[in-house]
């Protein structure tokens, strides 16, 4: 015969627990975040929900007509925070970089100053000057992108004029500035071609002319940014640096003139836009970016 089946064994119910008893549970307090459903039931004298309750407790909009509110800039803002160039270490910075690109046969820097470049059109940039006993170097420094974009070195005893003073313009020019300006050249008698003058890129000019920072007013550029101490220093350096490296067929020495600087913008309605905007200033431009 096969094998035969075991009996089996008949499963086990759970029965209740009979041991419960009310006052072993905690009474439980329903959270006051949590939508409790109320159902009255015939006879318990609960009164039951109605539509206008459930709009008061809970209104179609809670928050009203909320806008966050918009709060002005503050009103104490400097020319710190106006022009990168004069916030804390970026000047310092910028010289340090530039310095680093002079020979030993240029000498150490003597003098450095954050001034105005302002161009044959008359539109004005910032630019970085150092000095040395042989050599200016005017630096295009870029205090946005931390970064020299062009640097321009002109030996001293190249040097042969310096022109101080007013700015005079044509009648009908519609861009014009007040204050001083330096123009320095080192080829005078060498006029400048009427393809140059009318190129507003042209780099083949023999004159540059700087003018003092707008940043100058706010105290912090004290004496980076005089144009009067820039001056004396050119001035001494310029002289020193003919004695020692005189060119042959010159005169000993440069030609100092204090007269008005002429400028040949006869609009002028380019440099007066870019010059309003302040567009040769590396600054903040708020929501037209850089």
């Amino acid at each position: 015969m096969g094998d035969q089946l075991e009996p089996s064994v008949p499963s086990r119910q759970l029965e209740p627990d009979t041991t419960f008893t009310p006052g072993s549970v905690e009474h439980l307090t329903p959270d006051p975040g949590v939508e409790q459903r109320v159902t009255s039931a015939p006879g318990s004298g609960v009164t039951p929900v109605t539509p206008a309750d459930l709009s008061r407790l809970y209104p179609p909009l809670p928050r009203g007509e909320f806008s966050p509110s918009v709060l002005p800039p503050s009103s104490g803002q400097s020319h710190r925070d106006e022009f990168f160039a004069l916030r804390p270490g970026a000047l310092q910075a910028a010289i340090s970089e530039t310095e680093r690109t002079l020979g030993e046969e240029d000498g150490k820097v003597q003098g450095a100053w954050l001034l105005t470049e302002v161009d044959h059109w008359n539109r004005e940039s910032e630019r970085l000057v150092l000095l040395t006993p042989r050599v200016l170097l005017v630096s295009h420094y870029d205090f946005v992108g931390l970064s020299c974009h062009l640097l321009v070195r002109i030996p001293l005893h190249y040097i042969d004029s310096i022109t101080v003073g007013p700015f005079h313009f044509p009648t009908t020019s519609l861009s014009r500035r007040c204050g001083l300006g330096l123009r320095l050249g080192w080829d005078k008698l060498r006029e400048s071609s009427f393809s140059s003058r009318w190129n507003p890129w042209a780099r083949d000019l023999p004159t540059i002319i700087l003018t003092e920072h707008p940043g100058v007013e706010s105290g912090h550029l004290s004496p980076l940014g005089s144009l009067e101490t820039f001056r004396t220093e050119l001035t001494r350096g310029v002289g020193t640096a003919h004695k020692e490296q005189p060119l042959a067929g010159r005169a000993n020495g440069p030609l100092i003139l204090e007269k008005p600087i002429q400028m040949e913008t006869v609009l002028g309605l380019v440099s007066a836009l870019s010059n309003w905007a302040q567009l040769g200033y590396a600054k903040p431009r708020h929501l037209l970016g850089f």
